[in-house]
Parts: C-alpha cells; structure tokens; sequence
C-alpha cells in the first residue's frame, strides 16, 4: 500500500518541465545563434549585440545585429523596426551596442529565412562611426587587424582564427584525455633556463618600503619560465602520462613573423619510453588527431579564411601524408653541403631557419619531416645520450613555410652518467632536486614541446604569429 502511495505521489507532485528554449537559456543572455537553432518564433526574447548596418526605408529601419555568437556562414540578424516607433532609432550608427526586444518571425525575403521584429531598441553606448578602425563593408585584412588588437575581435576575419584556435585547445585536452593523460599546471616562476639559451626573463627586485634599497622577493635569483618540461618529468615518475598547456616566455630579441615573448606551449611527458621511434609516433599520432577535430569541426571558420585568401596549404599533407621521413643531423648536414648556398656548413653547426627552409623544400619537397640525433653539444644536458657518446636521442619537426614546429628527446634517466653532466657543467646544487628523480628509482620518460600559435599557423596558413594571439608580446612592443 505504501508503494503505491508513493508512486501517486510521485506522479501528481513531478512539476512539469519547462519549454527546451527556457529552459536550456536561462542562465545565460540569449544570443543570436541561439535563436537560430532553437527558433522561438513568436516569443518576446531579449538579445544585445552590435550594429553592422542600418538602412532606412519609407516606413521601416532594417538593422543588422551582430552578437559574436554565429558561425561565419549566419552574417547577422536582421532586426525590423516601424519608422516611427522607437525614439533612439535616428541616433544609432554603425558599431553601436544596444538592446534589443522583439520576436522572431519567418522572412517573406527569398535570401533570409526569419527575421526580429523589434518591440523595444535601447541605444546602451554609441560609437564614434568617423574613427571607429572597421568600416560597413570594409575588406579586413590581416595587416590592418593587428593595427587595433584590442578591438580586432569585433571582425567576422580574427572571430574565424580565434574560434579555431579555441576548437584546437578543446581538442588537444579532449586527445589526452581520452589517451588517460594527467593535466598538470607546472609552475611560470622557476630558477632553472631549461633551455639553457640564456633568454629568460629576469624577476627584477622591488624597492623596500622600510629602506628605500632594492630587495629581491625569493631568496635566489627568479626567472620567468621558458618551459615546464622539468617540473613536468616530476609528475610523470608519479603518473606515468601528463601534459601542461601554459604560457611560457622568452626574451628573445626578434621580429620575425615567428618570435612572440609570450606565447603558449603544449608539454607532453610519458614515463616507461626507451625508444625515440616510439616518442616520434606518439607525436604524430597527436598532431593527426587534433588536426582532424579542428578541420572536422570548424568547416565554416576555414571557409571564411578563404574568402581572404588564407589557404591551409598543408593541412591535407599533415592529414593523410603516410610518413613522415626521419632523417638525422648528419644526414642532414650531408644535404645541405650537396647544395650550392650551404657547401661550407661546418660540423656541430646548428641549423638556421634558411637551413630548414632549404631541407623542407628542395631536398623533402615542401614535406614535413623530423631530423633526429643531433650533437649533444647543440642540445640540452637533460637529453638522453645515445650509444655513440657523441649524440643525443632527440628530434626537431620541420613543418613547410614555418621551420621547426616542435622539439623533443627521451631524457636522461641514467643517475651516475647524468651527475656527472651536472658536475661537468657546475649546475649539480641548483638542480639537485632534478638528480634526485634518478637518485630515488626514476622512471625514463620522454616527452616534446608544441607551441601553439605556431601549430595554428600550420593549421590555417596564416603567415604572421601575432595573428593568432589576442595581444601579441614581442621585442619593444607590449601594448594595452
């Protein structure tokens, strides 16, 4: 008797669901993407956004509101106002904000399929139309966009790169997790140049307020990290396999299309690998897949990227080019001595973007390729030495028109043979929390760097690297 009392009970008290529509927008703003794909027609629905257009005719205005929120293939909203009905019509212009209430109805207009009848019109901030950077039917360039970075996101041109750049960092996360990778957030503030390059970015010391002398903040000399790779192989002798995505920094004094001082820095590690081979298919593995997701899922980000001109010539090629040839450096070397313009390349050199760009499209045929097992006197002290003694089992991937897109190595996990590269390089106090990996049964592990701007430019074919950040950071240049 109790059960079905309950099972009444139940039945009668269960409070109807709300419409999928409210129910589903509720605790955001509606926009207008929304409104497309739920179609709420004949609600009264509030939206806010920007003016891209404003006609007037005999006895209506016809807006175009723009929020952000649509694909490149929906324009804008066309919103219908009665002439005389809203008092702020006459002072709206181009890029103005406002507020709109009204209904959506079906479109008699053979080129749209519905349009808002407003109701109310809020003028929320006027805009300065003369001055305002991004004029009404404008050609947008690259070159002109990056002239005004904090308003270039208001272009239909940089919504397009900055919604692939936002699929390509979901998919890198969705590719390890699914892989039962271990997210870490390894530290920006640390006391070792990983790289070992001398660009670092120096935590100045700050004046005390007692005595007016100059105080460091840490007890030791602090820089701005140029990778979390250290950090990183702690976590992997605890996880096995872990990635971090952070910003990194580099006081790299250039202004080459490729040099950002800030920019963000994909870092694998993966316990248990012994064999470069194996590292170098883990790689690729990655970069096909996310490639994938990002051209599967932003087919109308890539279609406007077209229509200026902006081609991802390499995407099929990094898509369905069965290998990728490995090649090491004194192969390399061997190469480009054969050419006219590098005959005189001298040993343990390092290679230079003209060097790439040579090997990638004279000697590789505009492929992508890995050069494997430089020097160790060009490398890192942390990379792992092979049998040879004269070399390190690591690798660049050299993608077209780009140069060096990563680089990776399997670490040396080896305790006697690593203390004595610290000791021969008078590091071994600073770093003894790093030997300590080895001291107490380290794991070898292996692991790469990937910078994102410079994936996404591969991505895209975008050719300029402050393209692709929203406020780019690079030699005598730091604005907003």
């Amino acid at each position: 008797m109790l059960h079905c009392f309950l099972l009444r009970h139940l039945r009668y008290s269960t409070p109807k669901p709300l419409s999928s529509f409210r129910r589903s927008h509720s605790l955001y703003p509606l926009t207008i993407r929304e409104i497309f794909e739920q179609k709420p027609l004949n609600q009264s629905v509030n939206l806010t956004g920007y003016l891209l257009n404003i006609r007037k005719q005999k006895t209506h205005y016809f807006l175009d509101l723009f929020d952000g929120s649509l694909t490149n293939n929906q324009k804008h909203l066309q919103v219908v106002a009665p002439l005389n009905a809203h008092p702020s019509l006459p002072h709206l212009t181009y890029g103005c904000s406002v507020n709109i209430q009204g209904k959506l109805i079906p479109s008699d207009h053979p080129k749209q399929e519905y349009e808002f009848i407003a109701e109310q019109i809020k003028l929320i901030n006027s805009c300065d139309a003369s001055n305002y950077p991004f004029k009404p039917k404008s050609n947008e360039t690259l070159v002109t966009l990056r002239q005004d970075e904090h308003l270039r996101l208001r272009s239909k041109l940089s919504q397009a790169i900055f919604r692939l750049r936002s699929q390509l960092m979901y998919s890198i996360h969705e590719y390890f997790q699914e892989q039962r990778f271990i997210q870490i957030q390894t530290p920006c503030l640390t006391r070792n140049d990983c790289e070992g390059g001398g660009e670092t970015f120096r935590i100045q010391p700050y004046k005390s307020r007692t005595t007016g002398k100059d105080k460091e903040y840490f007890d030791t000399q602090v820089y701005l990290t140029v990778s979390g790779q250290l950090h990183l192989e702690t976590a992997a002798n605890g996880f096995g396999r872990v990635y971090t995505l952070n910003p990194t920094f580099r006081a790299d004094k250039n202004f080459s299309r490729f040099h950002l001082a800030e920019f963000w820095m994909l870092e694998v590690e993966v316990a248990g690998l012994t064999q470069l081979d194996k590292l170098l298919d883990i790689y690729v593995h990655l970069l096909r897949t996310v490639a994938g997701q990002v051209h599967k899922k932003c087919s109308e980000e890539y279609k406007h990227l077209l229509t200026h001109n902006i081609q991802p010539k390499y995407l099929e090629q990094l898509l369905n080019q069965t290998e990728f040839p490995r090649i090491t450096y004194q192969q390399a070397v061997e190469y480009l001595r054969k050419s006219a313009d590098f005959h005189q390349f001298s040993d343990n050199d390092d290679f230079t973007r003209a060097h790439e760009h040579y090997l990638c499209e004279t000697v590789m045929n505009n492929q992508a390729f890995f050069i494997i097992n430089y020097p160790k006197k060009l490398k890192p002290f942390y990379m792992l030495v092979n049998e040879d003694e004269s070399t390190v089992a690591n690798f660049d991937f050299i993608f077209p028109s780009i140069g060096e897109l990563s680089g990776g190595s399997l670490r040396e996990h080896r305790y006697e043979q690593f203390k004595l590269c610290l000791d021969e390089l008078d590091i071994t106090r600073d770093l003894q929390w790093y030997l300590d990996l080895r001291r107490f049964g380290g794991l070898p592990t292996g692991g790469f760097g990937l910078g994102i701007e410079r994936f996404l430019m591969a991505l895209t074919g975008i050719d300029n690297v402050r393209d692709v950040i929203l406020f780019p950071r690079y030699y005598r240049h730091c604005d907003a």
